[in-house]
């Protein structure tokens, strides 16, 4: 789009003529400086048209048209004889530029500018009409390597082994992300809930089979797809990935959802190799909190000394202890402890936190207040990147 606009502001700086440029849904996208460019109505009214160019009041209309679609409308004033003529080089040369763009479209190009929300919807159109592109129903795919993924083929194995059919599409995002669109027909073909559990009972409020059958497919295909990278290509990555999608529009949707599962993947669910945008449970909740809000409810519930980080033994035992429902002897007895060590560890840990985690209403405080002090402390890290960066 900065292209178009600075092609006009040449044209306009030798031929001193005001033009505005549309696009096929009557938007102001450049103009001359100081110009009135609420003629929306009229143009949407030329777009709805059969004629190329006319004139009409202070203005000649012409449609730029590329690959047999409308891409934009130019108004060039008509103050000048040369006005029609200068109107008409104008359009050529924005079509011509069009075309030239459109000659080095490739698919990963096409998903990747889409993604990032740099293609408009005229430009999306035309892409897709050129590489003959069909919807599907996808699901987003990214993929993390803190390490990075050069060196390795591990775009090249994503590409021939889960990238295969048309409808699919993969692109390198930056040196750590690499991003897949995946059809989901061809996941639920090869997943089949054969192997899932039975379930004896449906509750009332229960997902639908298919539904069902869905969330089983795609949390396989994505764990199948980190261990061949782990064991294949060498390297270790996670992976967030989407809902679904069922229109090129909805693609930047859910490339942002895969994003959003590994980033907040990072704070909460941290031993999980695979996170689904749809099962992020109270994380994404959090995750949506001011730090304002979550600073007051941690002073709230540690007041002015908050936890530092506990021992990997203490962690162990709380990971544990959650595990069994908070139940004392189970817990003692999958870490291998008398019932009275495991209650000294707990009311130790209760001297330390003011908090009590074998009563309910202590435990569920003390999880909520831990996740929001890492979703914190995940922002503190966020701001000072940032502001190093600057």
């Amino acid at each position: 789009m900065k292209k178009f606009q600075d092609i006009l502001a040449e044209i306009m700086e030798i031929a001193r003529i005001p033009m505005i440029l549309y696009d096929s849904d009557g938007n102001c996208t450049a103009s001359a400086p100081d110009m009135d460019i609420s003629m929306t109505d009229s143009v949407r009214e030329f777009i709805r048209s059969d004629v190329e160019s006319q004139s009409l009041g202070r203005f000649h209309y012409f449609k730029v048209i590329c690959s047999d679609s409308l891409s934009h409308v130019l108004l060039v004033s008509n103050f000048t004889p040369d006005s029609f003529t200068i109107g008409r080089l104008t359009v050529c040369q924005l079509r011509h530029m069009l075309e030239s763009q459109e000659e080095s479209v490739t698919k990963a190009g096409f998903i990747r500018n889409l993604t990032n929300g740099s293609l408009s919807a005229p430009d999306m159109n035309r892409q897709i009409k050129k590489l003959k592109l069909s919807a599907a129903l996808w699901c987003a795919f990214v993929l993390e390597c803190d390490e990075g993924f050069s060196g390795s083929y591990a775009f090249q194995l994503l590409e021939h082994a889960f990238a295969g059919h048309k409808t699919d599409f993969c692109c390198e995002l930056d040196e750590t992300h690499l991003l897949l669109i995946k059809d989901t027909s061809n996941i639920l073909k090869e997943y089949k809930m054969l192997d899932a559990p039975k379930r004896t009972r449906r509750k009332k409020n229960s997902a639908p089979a298919d539904a069902e059958h869905l969330s089983y497919s795609l949390k396989r295909f994505a764990q199948t797809l980190a261990d061949t990278l782990r064991a294949e290509a060498l390297v270790q990555t996670t992976i967030g990935y989407s809902t679904v999608a069922d229109s090129f529009a909805q693609l930047p949707r859910i490339y942002q959802e895969a994003v959003s599962a590994l980033k907040i993947r990072r704070t909460f669910f941290a031993e999980r190799d695979t996170i689904a945008y749809d099962k992020l449970g109270i994380g994404r909740l959090i995750a949506e909190l001011p730090t304002e809000l979550c600073n007051a409810f941690l002073f709230e519930v540690f007041g002015t000394h908050l936890p530092d980080d506990l021992d990997e033994e203490t962690q162990n035992t709380i990971q544990k202890f959650y595990e069994n429902n908070l139940n004392i002897s189970e817990t003692a007895r999958q870490l291998y402890l008398h019932r009275n060590t495991l209650v000294y560890r707990l009311e130790r840990l209760e001297k330390m936190l003011g908090l009590d985690i074998r009563k309910f209403e202590d435990a569920m405080t003390f999880k909520l207040a831990m996740m929001v002090l890492a979703h914190v402390r995940e922002c503190s890290q966020a701001s000072g990147k940032e502001h190093a960066c600057t």
